[in-house]
C-alpha cells in the first residue's frame, strides 16, 4: 500500500457505494492518510471514514489478535523442515524455493493446521462473537500450539545460528509493522533506470526459474510413485496404516486415469502417415 494507491482506492470506493451512506473503518497504517490531510480533489460524498484508535490493533482486529501469528508459526514450521531436508540432501541454495512450493506450504498451514478454535477465540477476544460467552483475555490464552513452538525451537537449534532470533520476534517481527519512505512515481522510474543495466540479467534468471513449466508426470510414473509410498508406509509402525489405505485409494484412482487414457488402436495406427 502507498499513499497514491490509497487515494485512488478511496475515491473508487466512494463511487462504488454511490447512493448509500457507508461507514469505512480503517486502522492507523502510515499510508492510510488522515481525513484532514486528504487533498482537495478527494471529496467523499457517500463515505464516512472512522480511524481506529492507536495501539488497539491486537485488541479489536481478530487477525492481529493471534490468527496471523498462528498461521505464520505453522508456515515457518513447514519451511524449516524443508530447509532441514535440503541440508540432508546437500542442496546448494537451501532457502531458494519456487512460488508453487511456497503457495502449497501456505495452503497446508492454513487448511490443515490453523485450528478453528484459534479463529473462534480471536474473534471472541475482540468481542466479535455470536454467543454471550465470557471474553477471553489474550494474555491468558496463547493461540499457538505449545508443541509447535517447541518444535520451532528445536528446528532453530539444528541450524546452529550464531545469534538466533527469539520465537516471539520471529512470528511478530517489529519491522513488518513499519512503513518505510514511500517513493513517488518519478523516484521509482529514475531508480529503475539507474539499476536496469546491472539487474537485467538477474531479473531474467529469476523469471526463467519462476516461469519454468513443471515436467508432465505420466499415469504410469504416478502409479510407480504411489506404489513406492505404499511400501514405505507398510514398513512403518501402526501409525502408517491410515497412509497405506490412502495409498491404495490413490493407486485405484491412478489406474482409472490410465484406463481412460488408453485408446483402442486400429490397423491404421501401425502405419506411418505421409
Amino acid at each position: 500500500m502507498t499513499r497514491e494507491i490509497f487515494l485512488e482506492w478511496l475515491k473508487g470506493f466512494d463511487l462504488h457505494v454511490l447512493g448509500r451512506k457507508v461507514l469505512l473503518i480503517m486502522d492507523n497504517f502510515n499510508d492510510h492518510i488522515p481525513l484532514d490531510q486528504l487533498p482537495n480533489h478527494i471529496q467523499l460524498r457517500n463515505t464516512t471514514v472512522f480511524y481506529l484508535p492507536p495501539n488497539a490493533t491486537s485488541k479489536i482486529q481478530p487477525c492481529d489478535a493471534g490468527i496471523i501469528c498462528s498461521f505464520k508459526a505453522y508456515y515457518r514450521h513447514r519451511f524449516n523442515w524443508l530447509l532441514l531436508q535440503h541440508l540432508e540432501d546437500n542442496v546448494t541454495d537451501l532457502e531458494k524455493i519456487d512460488i508453487l512450493c511456497a503457495i502449497q506450504m501456505a495452503i497446508r498451514a492454513w487448511t490443515y493446521e490453523v485450528k478453528p478454535k484459534t479463529i473462534f477465540n480471536c474473534f471472541r477476544h475482540c468481542k466479535i462473537r455470536s454467543t454471550e460467552e465470557p471474553v477471553v483475555d489474550a494474555s491468558e490464552e496463547c493461540p499457538l500450539d505449545p508443541e509447535v513452538i517447541e518444535d520451532l525451537k528445536s528446528q532453530i537449534r539444528q541450524f546452529h545460528y550464531h545469534n538466533p532470533m527469539d520465537i516471539k520476534n520471529l512470528l511478530n517481527y517489529p519491522e513488518e509493522q513499519v512503513s518505510a519512505y514511500t517513493p513517488d512515481v518519478d523516484d521509482v522510474i529514475e531508480d529503475q533506470l539507474q539499476k536496469r543495466s546491472c539487474l537485467q540479467v538477474e531479473i531474467n534468471d529469476d523469471e526463467a526459474n519462476d516461469n519454468q513449466e513443471l515436467p508432465v508426470v505420466s499415469a504410469a510414473e504416478a502409479y510407480r510413485m504411489v506404489e513406492m509410498l505404499e511400501r514405505f508406509w507398510m514398513q512403518q509402525d501402526d501409525s502408517g496404516i491410515s497412509f497405506v489405505v490412502a495409498s491404495q485409494k490413490m493407486k485405484d484412482s491412478v489406474s482409472m486415469i490410465r484406463t481412460k487414457q488408453l485408446v483402442q488402436k486400429n490397423i491404421d495406427s501401425f502405419f506411418q502417415r505421409i
